[in-house]
């Protein structure tokens, strides 16, 4: 780690200098050996202490390799902090400062200033010659989000702390707390159950994947001509229909809307229904999970890059909720927020085929485009939020008024 360096030398060493230099001018003046023997070991005391603290600031090294924790709120990690003192000679006075986001905190320690969105901590040691040390921070989530570290330095001091050096770390600190939002329960999940032909193995399904031939059977009066196994016929001398895998699949789109309906802002307040829409979706996440269901996710707040939209593509299994929770926790809603309809035209433009559409949020402004995805038989679902419920509600054609 290569530190920027301010050097800040105080009031009194400057005076100790000209002072050192007044008494050996007026020891050769007086002919007093006593003056100039004083004066040189203050000139030399100061020089071994200007050296000291320039060899140390040189020595110290901050490991920054990257460390990621994932935490759920009221959670607790321990952050490995490591330093490394390369001189020859300890290193006694020192002081490490880190700004952190406030979404955690540092268990057992105050920090020193508080600001809004983070706080600022102080902590001391000491270092033998040549040591590596590791220091072990206990870290307690509070709530969802990414914590990082805005700013770390360290700042030395010789001995008879006289001058100062401020190392300052001007690189991305590659450490990170992720906490991933609570999971707040969703009511009536059952009506998901939206299943098309597909190609897991279901042997209640009313689908079947007639290139996945599991067996025969005898031949029965009604089964179709272009059924009948004429391999295993001939070979049993009678005749026998082919018996194929019964097959489904089950996928689901998550929609989650940003813009916020003002009066649910001025009946909960913003920030509580965007965690709420957060929280839930998290629900939803698992329950796919747990259910072995495919899903992707789509939010509309602009990014950077080839998908101009925050989007999670298609995938199941615990890796696919990981990268779920962890989109979860780094959305923010200061980001540039953009309308649905730019988002749907996205999801219709790669031709996504979910048998279920989950919108989390407001959707009256684009009603017309969910409800064209029933005629081509996808079912379309609004979560209907309360403060710390919600319930799936499925949506339905409305019938036109003659």
């Amino acid at each position: 780690m290569i530190w920027r360096k301010i050097l800040h030398t105080g009031r009194t060493q400057m005076f100790l200098y000209f002072f050192s230099f007044v008494l050996m001018i007026v020891s050769l003046y007086g002919g007093s050996n006593v003056l100039f023997t004083v004066g040189i070991l203050m000139a030399i005391t100061l020089f071994i202490s200007t050296k000291y603290l320039n060899l140390i600031a040189g020595s110290l090294y901050l490991s920054n390799e990257k460390q990621t924790y994932r935490m759920f709120p009221d959670d607790e990690e321990t952050w490995q902090l490591t330093l490394v003192n390369d001189s020859r000679v300890p290193i006694f006075q020192n002081k490490i400062e880190f700004i952190l986001h406030s979404n955690v905190n540092v268990k057992g320690m105050e920090p020193v200033t508080e600001h809004k969105g983070y706080n600022t901590y102080n902590l001391s040691t000491m270092f033998q010659p040549k040591e590596k040390k590791t220091l072990s921070i206990p870290i307690r989530a509070l709530r969802r989000g990414v914590a990082k570290f805005p700013k770390l330095e360290v700042q030395l001091s010789d001995p008879l702390s006289l001058q100062e050096i401020k190392l300052v770390n001007d690189r991305i600190f590659r450490t990170e707390f992720i906490v991933y939002p609570t999971p707040l329960p969703v009511k009536d999940m059952n009506q998901l159950n939206e299943l098309i032909q597909g190609d897991r193995a279901y042997p209640q399904s009313l689908y079947e994947d007639q290139t996945q031939v599991i067996g025969t059977r005898n031949y029965e009066s009604g089964d179709p001509f272009q059924r009948i196994h004429w391999k295993a016929s001939a070979r049993m001398n009678e005749l026998q229909t082919k018996v194929y895998e019964k097959t489904l699949t089950q996928s689901w789109t998550i929609f989650i809307n940003v813009n916020i309906q003002s009066e649910l802002i001025s009946k909960y307040g913003e920030m509580n229904v965007s965690e709420n829409q957060i929280s839930f979706a998290a629900y939803m996440c698992q329950y796919a999970t747990e259910h072995h269901i495919p899903f992707d996710m789509y939010v509309n707040i602009k990014t950077k890059g080839r998908v101009p939209y925050l989007h999670l593509e298609k995938g199941e299994g615990k890796q696919q909720l990981l990268k779920a929770m962890e989109l979860l926790s780094r959305l923010n809603y200061n980001s540039v927020r953009v309308p649905m309809y730019r988002l749907i035209a996205l999801y219709e433009s790669w031709g996504s085929n979910s048998t279920s559409v989950i919108v989390i949020g407001d959707m009256t402004t684009d009603l017309p485009q969910y409800e064209s995805w029933l005629s081509k038989g996808v079912g379309v679902f609004h979560l209907q939020m309360h403060e710390q419920t919600a319930r799936v509600m499925r949506l339905g054609r409305r019938r036109a008024i003659s």
